[in-house]
């Protein structure tokens, strides 16, 4: 395509390069992406040749099949259930007057309850991973997870500046 400023390969090796994540780690995200090269490169090649509308399709399929391999690759992070890897909801019993204290907490602040219950969770959970109180092997696989989850956000943000910078989402 040669109004296209910088083709596919080009701006995905920039960015492995320029990374400052492990070379394996940005292999293994920048792989959600390489199903759809040859596509891509197609697309990059007729973009001059095609009617508009053609190429808008085109787009969308692909556009469509990588955020999805994305979603997939991150769901495959949370190997240690059946959850979206996003989000679980999870019901704990806790004593009335824990429940008293944190009722008393959200009206004061006039947040809702469950709020402020996944604040305490966030700063205990803190507070024990600091004083080495969680399984090291745990924290290794969070923060294997947590390094993973940022190269497929650098992937589909480079994916993302590729189609504006080049324009083509505008087919």
């Amino acid at each position: 395509m040669e109004s296209m400023e910088k083709n596919w390969s080009s701006v995905r090796d920039e960015w492995l390069s320029k990374t400052t994540l492990a070379t394996e780690l940005s292999l293994w995200a920048v792989d959600s992406l390489n199903k759809n090269e040859n596509e891509i490169y197609q697309l990059e090649d007729i973009a001059n040749n095609r009617p508009e509308i053609e190429l808008h399709e085109k787009l969308k399929i692909i556009r469509k099949a990588i955020k999805q391999k994305i979603i997939e690759k991150e769901y495959e992070l949370d190997d240690l259930s059946l959850n979206s890897a996003n989000s679980a909801k999870l019901q704990v019993s806790v004593p009335s007057s824990l429940n008293y204290l944190m009722k008393a907490w959200a009206a004061a602040e006039g947040r809702d309850l469950s709020s402020v219950a996944l604040q305490c969770l966030e700063i205990g959970l803190r507070a024990m991973k600091s004083k080495g109180s969680i399984p090291t092997a745990a924290i290794e696989r969070y923060d294997i997870a947590c390094q993973k989850r940022i190269a497929l956000a650098e992937v589909n943000n480079i994916w993302d500046k590729y189609e504006s910078s080049n324009q083509i989402h505008k087919f």
